[in-house]
């Protein structure tokens, strides 16, 4: 009975945490955060958006770093132990990797057949984290994704799903994955502002936190699922910058909802769907 209330209190903690860290971007345009902007203002040449991106990032990251580590702690989780990996399984990376990003391709199809006028780089480039990771200098606009890509992973493989595996082993494999995934997409979801923006950022959740439960199950390492989401993290980067991305920089930092956006039809952007 005690183990169930344990559990029942990790899982209160782990979705008060995950939906305190999805609503983090929300407060650029705070009072609070606007005051500091502008007593940094006074001591320094950057302009006010650039310091509320680098406010916004770095309480992102800090919340992602102290979350997991007072939760390994807490549960006594040693996570180091689980970043060593068996040789034989050093092939599964870059299979994980592929499968990753093959459910999201095959989920996004299905998307763009359901809803053909959806623009899926337009919704992806005005997510507010995006937008204030496209005001930051070059280096910094790969830093930041990578950052947050191995922090998320840290917290929501790395810290909930080893500790329902390792503490609550009578949950059975079924039940961490199940949990796992719901709160990334729950953190995900949270930083957007559209449907669209929330339908694609479920999509992707759903397939790094699915085959990254799996595959550290299979392998009884964090190791692969570290690597794999900080990969596809790379990976989306690049293909956004392909497309263009130093094109957001005409994008005004505000609050999404009160942007009016043109969206092109999906099939100028895709012309094969």
């Amino acid at each position: 009975m005690g183990n169930w209330f344990n559990l029942t209190l990790f899982l209160i903690i782990v979705t008060g945490a995950s939906i305190f860290w999805g609503r983090i971007n929300r407060i650029g345009y705070s009072a609070f955060i606007t005051s500091i902007v502008h007593l940094i203002m006074k001591y320094s040449r950057m302009n006010a958006e650039l310091i509320r991106s680098y406010l916004v990032w770095s309480i992102y990251m800090l919340v992602g770093l102290v979350a997991p580590v007072a939760l390994l702690l807490t549960y006594h989780v040693n996570l180091l132990r689980f970043l060593t990996l068996d040789q034989r399984y050093f092939a599964l990376i870059p299979l994980a990797f592929i499968a990753q990003n093959s459910l999201t391709g095959l989920l996004m199809q299905l998307l763009i057949v359901a809803n053909p006028t959806i623009n899926v780089f337009m919704e992806l480039t005005t997510i507010p984290w995006v937008s204030y990771t496209m005001l930051m200098p070059g280096i910094m606009r790969v830093l930041s994704p990578l950052g947050a890509a191995i922090l998320e992973e840290v917290f929501f493989r790395g810290a909930v799903f080893l500790i329902l595996i390792n503490n609550f082993p009578q949950t059975g494999p079924y039940f961490p994955i199940l949990i796992c995934t719901v709160l990334f997409i729950v953190q995900q979801v949270l930083q957007t502002d559209t449907l669209g923006q929330g339908v694609i950022l479920l999509i992707g959740s759903t397939s790094i936190s699915v085959v990254g439960c799996i595959v550290t199950l299979y392998t009884g390492s964090f190791l692969p699922t570290l690597l794999c989401h900080t990969a596809y993290a790379f990976f989306y980067l690049q293909l956004g910058t392909s497309m263009n991305w130093s094109s957001l920089r005409s994008i005004p930092a505000m609050p999404i909802s009160n942007a009016k956006i043109q969206r092109p039809k999906a099939s100028s952007v895709y012309p094969n769907f």
